[in-house]
Formats: structure tokens, C-alpha cells, sequence
């Protein structure tokens, strides 16, 4: 099930790793985003949108493709806000319990899920 995921995919973990209580201390390290990048972000974006802006019928081809887009991010966010949604619960809690063998079938439902809807 996992070969079917493109290698540049596994880069972004959620933020969580899988850790014994020892290693625990060694992950708490992370990194924040500056305004900087989030305004480096928000001008590439205004570049894409008025390059689009400029063709001939793309507003009606950009309002198509919204449709999609729209649609299919549904679903997506279906198939994820769950699992966001259960990692919130219990936030006294540092360590969470789910089982080896359920959390790969589990995944590979999602993962399944995911593959048919972005790549359909």
C-alpha cells in the first residue's frame, strides 16, 4: 500500500514521532515560521493569481477548477480532520496508545482513500 505514496509525501509527519518515554526528551525540539516566509508565501501566491487573471476565459476556467478543487478538499478534509481531531483529545495526556497492528490497517484505509481522491 505505501509504495503507491511518492517518496516527497513522507516529509510531512503531522509533527508527531513514535518514542519510548527516554527518547521523549530528545523530540521536543522544533522549528517555528517566520513572518518573513509566510509574506514570501503570500507574494508568490498574488504573482499565480494575477498571471491566471490575465488569460483569455480563465475566470471561467479557474471558476471550474474551484468547483473541483472545492469538492475534492471535502473530502480530504474528511478523511483527515478525524485523525486531528482524535490527537486533540485528551491533551493532559503526553502519550498516546494505538495499537501496531490497528494503526496500519487503520492507515492504509486512509491512505487508500486519499490515493483514490487526489489522483482520480
Amino acid at each position: 500500500m505505501t509504495e503507491q505514496i511518492p517518496d516527497d509525501y513522507a516529509e510531512f509527519d503531522f509533527g508527531f514521532t513514535a518514542a519510548d518515554a527516554d527518547e521523549l526528551n530528545d523530540l521536543l525540539s522544533g522549528g517555528t515560521i517566520t513572518s518573513d516566509e509566510i509574506q514570501e508565501l503570500k507574494d508568490k501566491l498574488d504573482q499565480v493569481l494575477e498571471i491566471n487573471s490575465t488569460c483569455d476565459g480563465a475566470l471561467q476556467v479557474k471558476e471550474q477548477y474551484d468547483e473541483l478543487l472545492k469538492a475534492k478538499m471535502k473530502d480530504i478534509e474528511r478523511l483527515i480532520l478525524p485523525l486531528l481531531v482524535n490527537l486533540k483529545k485528551n491533551s493532559s495526556k503526553d502519550y498516546l496508545h494505538w495499537p501496531g497492528s490497528q494503526r496500519q490497517t487503520q492507515c492504509d484505509l486512509q491512505i487508500q482513500k486519499l490515493v483514490n481522491i487526489t489522483r482520480s
